[in-house]
């Protein structure tokens, strides 16, 4: 018998979006905003010229992440940002409704300057792009980087910069490999990819001390937890794929955002936004 096709990454996120509605009504209309964004994101990454994008943006000598999204073309991505801002335009609450309407309304240099400054803005000390640049880019940074092998060995001493774009990491995992129980990975939160890193470190500015990385969770999600650093006052969650294997990382970080309010009372700065800005 022939195996059913995969679902897509867009498709398992948007399942477990809706699935999640139930169990955290406190989010519920964000998890069926994100569900309608991962369709109109799925739509556009199927539209990407791989090989050709790939061709101008894989990195092929020097140091530094696996694919310089700098070089991809602009021109050339405008049309599918304006179908993408188009078919936004029915999605979300009324002010991103809105948003996406006024900027299909703009000059296209305006729209190109959104689009580069999205491209080259991947540090975490950079101010977080725009909602719809930054759902727009992930779709394609999402599909690149599907063909692409990192850079870096699987586990970083210290860096959590995604080794095949250079973001910041979004959410952060803790599951049980062959070679390791309780491995922990990062995953970035512009292209998805998922690399490992040494467990007892901050995911923003490597410290080791295990004085200073304090964790904190609630019993109502026993599989999510916050992970805090004072030395540099950062925080990520970790989502445990051990007490929830059905988890889908990048939807449960959505799904809990009473953690980010507990952080931002406590002074807390999250080590990357989602793609709501939360």
């Amino acid at each position: 018998m022939a195996k059913a096709p995969a679902r897509s990454v867009w498709a398992a996120r948007r399942a477990r979006a809706l699935s999640l509605t139930g169990e955290a009504p406190h989010a519920e209309e964000i998890l069926r905003c994100y569900s309608a964004l991962t369709e109109v994101q799925e739509r556009i990454a199927a539209r990407v010229p791989v090989e050709r994008w790939l061709g101008l943006a894989r990195r092929t000598e020097g140091e530094g992440p696996a694919l310089r999204l700098e070089a991809l073309p602009i021109d050339q991505m405008l049309p599918l940002l304006d179908d993408f801002l188009d078919a936004m335009a029915g999605v979300g609450t009324p002010v991103m409704t809105a948003e996406a309407v006024r900027l299909r309304g703009v000059d296209v240099a305006r729209r190109r300057a959104l689009l580069g400054g999205t491209l080259s803005a991947r540090r975490p000390e950079d101010d977080g792009p725009a909602f719809h640049a930054r759902a727009f880019l992930e779709a394609v940074a999402t599909t690149l980087a599907a063909r692409v092998l990192p850079r870096t060995e699987p586990e970083g001493p210290s860096s959590g910069r995604c080794s095949t774009c250079g973001a910041p990491p979004v959410v952060a995992t803790l599951r049980d490999l062959p070679d390791a129980l309780g491995s922990r990975g990062l995953i970035c939160g512009l292209c998805g990819t998922e690399q490992r890193i040494r467990r007892l470190t901050c995911a923003h500015c490597g410290e080791t001390a295990a004085e200073m990385l304090h964790i904190h969770s609630v019993e109502s999600v026993p599989h999510v937890r916050l992970d805090e650093c004072q030395s540099c006052q950062r925080y990520i969650k970790t989502v445990d794929l051990r007490r929830r294997g059905d988890a889908i990382p990048v939807v449960d970080e959505l799904a809990t955002v009473e953690f980010d309010l507990w952080a931002k009372e406590r002074g807390l700065v999250k080590v990357q936004m989602n793609v709501f800005g939360l």
